[in-house]
């Protein structure tokens, strides 16, 4: 007895099964970002930043960042980092200050209370994972069940 797949659906499902990996690393990736970021707050030296510079941007309908261009000085020496954190309410302005808690080990790591961190790719990666995997999953459940059938 044949099988009722082909190539062309047995290709397609591991498509998904790689779409759901991806959706999944992302969402992992989530947590583990988040995790690092509470982990910096919590045990990170404080000192006060200054907002030089912000930016808004979307990357998708649903998604939208905000990335902030921060001076701070820790241990007398000037730094001048970019945060970044997926678009939330707070509306930071251009000469706000706000509490950065830096990494004692290397000061080019920080991040705020409010959930802004300097790991500026990072943010935005676990969202670009899950929409790439979603996306994967629905076109190759649609051509699985659309695509042309042997008899």
């Amino acid at each position: 007895m044949e099988s009722p797949f082909g190539w062309r659906e047995l290709k397609l499902v591991v498509v998904v099964i790689l779409g759901t990996l991806l959706v999944g690393g992302g969402m992992l990736l989530t947590v583990r970002l988040n995790e690092a970021i509470d982990e910096r707050v919590r045990v990170g030296a404080e000192t006060t930043g200054q907002v030089v510079h912000v930016e808004r941007f979307k990357i998708s309908r649903s998604f939208a960042a905000t990335r902030l261009t921060v001076d701070y000085t820790f241990e007398g020496v000037q730094y001048r980092e970019r945060f970044s954190s997926e678009l939330d309410e707070s509306g930071f302005r251009v000469g706000e200050l706000l509490d950065v808690r830096v990494d004692r080990t290397n000061p080019t790591r920080a991040a705020t209370p409010d959930g802004y961190a300097t790991e500026d790719l990072l943010l935005q990666a676990p969202t670009v994972l899950e929409v790439f995997g979603a996306l994967m999953i629905v076109i190759s459940l649609a051509l699985i069940r659309t695509g042309p059938r042997r008899d």
